[in-house]
Formats: C-alpha cells, sequence, structure tokens
C-alpha cells in the first residue's frame, strides 16, 4: 500500500498489516507530520462474533445417504467402457478392417482369429538354356485387369544369386488381398520383360 503524508506529499510504502484493523498513527520521515492513517478499504475487517448457548439454536439434522458413489471410479470405468467397445468392434469388423488396413490381417492370425484373407500364389521355373552361368536379378509380378491397366504389383528374390548352364531353379511368391479386378498375371525379370 502507497501511504502519502497530508503534509509535504512525501510517498512510503507500507504493509496493509502494519496498520491492523483500526489504523494507526504514523510519522513523515521528512517533514516529522503526524497522522492518523486508516486501513485499506479492501482490508479484510476483524468481526467479533458470540457464539450462542448450547441448545438455544436448533440446529437443521441432516439426512443420511444411504450408498456414497465415488467420483473417482469415472474416468477408469469410462477408459475400460472405451476399450471393451474397440476390442469388440476389432473382432467383429474385423473384415473390413484387414480390407482397409491389409497388414491388420497379420496381426488378427497371430492372435489366432480367423479371417478371410484371399491369397494369390505365383510359383513356376527359371531355366537357364544358355551354355554360361547367369546372375538372376529379381522378379516382377505385375496383375491387371481385362484392358491392361497395372492394378497391383509386386518385386520378389530367388533363393539363389545365379542360375547355371542348363540349371532349373523353383520359385514361390503369395500377396495377400489381391484386387478382384485382376484377370491378367504376368511375371518377368525386373528391368526387362
Amino acid at each position: 500500500m502507497i501511504v502519502s503524508c497530508p503534509a509535504c506529499s512525501t510517498r512510503y510504502l507500507l504493509e496493509p498489516a502494519a496498520l491492523g484493523a483500526s489504523g494507526r498513527t504514523v510519522r513523515c520521515a521528512k517533514c516529522e507530520h503526524s497522522w492518523l492513517q486508516g486501513p485499506p478499504s479492501d482490508m479484510p475487517r476483524e468481526v467479533d462474533l458470540t457464539t450462542p448457548p448450547a441448545g438455544s439454536i436448533p440446529l437443521p439434522t441432516r439426512p443420511q445417504t444411504a450408498v456414497r458413489v465415488s467420483r473417482g471410479a469415472g474416468l477408469p470405468l469410462l477408459i475400460l467402457v472405451l476399450l471393451v467397445l474397440g476390442v469388440a468392434g476389432g473382432y467383429f469388423f474385423r473384415e473390413r478392417i484387414i480390407a482397409e488396413w491389409p497388414k491388420s490381417a497379420q496381426i488378427y492370425e497371430l492372435l489366432g482369429l480367423p479371417t478371410k484373407v484371399a491369397v494369390i500364389q505365383v510359383q513356376g521355373d527359371i531355366f537357364n538354356k544358355t551354355d554360361k552361368e547367369i546372375t538372376l536379378p529379381p522378379l516382377k509380378v505385375a496383375l491387371q485387369d481385362d484392358s491392361g491397366k497395372l492394378l497391383s504389383g509386386w518385386t520378389f528374390g530367388v533363393d539363389r544369386p545365379t542360375i547355371r548352364p542348363g540349371e532349373t531353379i523353383a520359385f514361390k511368391t503369395e500377396a495377400k488381398n489381391p484386387p478382384t479386378e485382376a484377370t491378367k498375371l504376368t511375371v518377368t525379370f525386373a528391368g526387362g520383360s
């Protein structure tokens, strides 16, 4: 609180609690004028309360509650309900989830839940009809529709890096959930035809 001397207008910083509830006589350090400084208007006032003798005022009775529910149980219960709903949704809508996110089929398979996953398996043989050893490039599978539009494709490697003259090497690959519109399948060497 800032206090100003009424005689010379010198200002002082003063703790309001030092004035007390009814004020205090203070003196200016510059001009030595003394005056009664009251407490600030927003300072809490001291109230003298007298208590009535016991039994003279009847107190209202408080109704007793039978069961009191803890308010802290709401959040864990909500989390548990949301978790159960999420698990149930993941179980009952797994075909739709797998259709939108095919890699989730592996999670369902690990959990032992049946999934309706379409799998296309491609297998064949590579034969070296030349008289020298050839380095094997990766193989590329392409799935196309009737018009020849590429719908899906992937590249995979064979178990060995080279093939000797006259040798035959078998290959096998698979893909889950191929496009249903696919009617043509081609297997070529990656980077060539």
